[in-house]
């Protein structure tokens, strides 16, 4: 909830300052922005860096090869990695 609300009132300030900003010209506005993201980034990595549990992620190929009989071979060929946490 505080993430949230923290949030919210960094987008209500950015945008008071990015309507102040435009009259500057729009180089400036878009070096404040880049400046904002790059900070919020490294606030949330530094805050939470686990935020997300350990996952998997499974790779489905499938391979088609066309026989000389004009038949059609089908492989199917699964691929799983799993992310875990190296503590």
């Amino acid at each position: 909830m505080e993430l949230g609300l923290v949030g919210i009132i960094a987008v209500v300030v950015a945008a008071v300052l990015l309507i102040k900003l435009i009259k500057f010209g729009l180089k400036i506005v878009l070096f404040f922005i880049l400046a904002v993201v790059v900070s919020l980034t490294i606030w949330i990595c530094v805050a939470q860096p686990d935020m997300h549990e350990p996952f998997s992620v499974n790779t489905i190929e499938y391979l088609f090869k066309i026989n000389k009989d004009g038949s059609m071979t089908t492989t199917k060929q699964v691929t799983e990695t799993v992310v875990k946490n190296q503590k």
